[in-house]
């Protein structure tokens, strides 16, 4: 039984450094992800204020065109103003005249908010221009110098991979499957010493009667608290 603990020993060693390897392979991929997801939001944002740049300009020239056609009306109705000869005809005309000044007091405060939109929309548009570009040159570098770092942790990866299908097919199969869950719920340590009557795991005291059978190493013995897998060491000999 001995031999059985000693091959779980060194199954979580594999497992651990394995857990390790993919784990720098995620935060490598994250990295690259959150750098990705940057470039990605300052290009939408780049592109959303750019188009509405493009529709506050047009509408900017229609405004500026009809500012131009009201002007070019109100003049013609003076003009008229000296020409009509009864007063019903004078009323109607500064009606007309009237309802142009609104018209074009309206269409200068329209055009004045998308002025003060577009002047606020410069800067941001400048700003965001060039993070984009810079995000997109990090992003191109990031990726260029971790290609090698993720395709030698790949192959790390394999070959513990293969070491750990070796190691596992000397372990009888519930045994590995009860090892499996445990270091899955136990944060990689589901082989713990047990060391002056303690459970190295959990740290919680043993029954001495558990910890007596323990040292014969007559079969596979569980930690009552944390359920990990016990193993014990003698004291090295002065």
């Amino acid at each position: 039984m001995r031999e059985e603990i000693t091959r779980l020993m060194s199954l979580q060693t594999i497992d651990r450094e394995l857990r390790e390897l993919q784990n720098s392979l995620s935060s490598i991929a994250g990295r690259v992800d959150l750098l990705r997801l940057e470039t990605e939001g300052y290009r939408s944002e780049l592109s959303r204020l750019t188009l509405e740049e493009q529709q506050s300009t047009l509408n900017r020239r229609r405004l500026e065109k009809e500012l131009a056609e009201g002007e070019a009306r109100t003049r013609t109705k003076r003009m008229r103003l000296n020409q009509v000869k009864t007063d019903k005809e004078m009323q109607a005309v500064a009606a007309e005249v009237e309802t142009l000044k609104e018209t074009t007091t309206r269409l200068e405060a329209e055009l004045i908010a998308l002025m003060e939109g577009a002047e606020a929309r410069g800067p941001k548009i400048k700003e965001l221009a060039a993070l984009t570009e810079q995000r997109q040159a990090e992003l191109i570098a990031a990726e260029k110098e971790i290609a090698a770092q993720v395709e030698d942790l790949k192959i790390s990866i394999a070959k513990q991979k293969v070491d750990r299908d070796q190691m596992a097919q000397n372990i009888e199969v519930p045994l590995l499957q009860r090892y499996e869950m445990i270091f899955s719920r136990r944060a990689g340590l589901a082989v713990s010493e047990a060391r002056d009557g303690t459970c190295q795991g959990c740290r919680m005291r043993l029954p001495p009667q558990l910890f007596n059978e323990l040292q014969k190493h007559l079969q596979v013995y569980y930690c009552p608290n944390c359920q990990r897998i016990l193993y014990f060491e003698a004291p090295a000999k002065e």
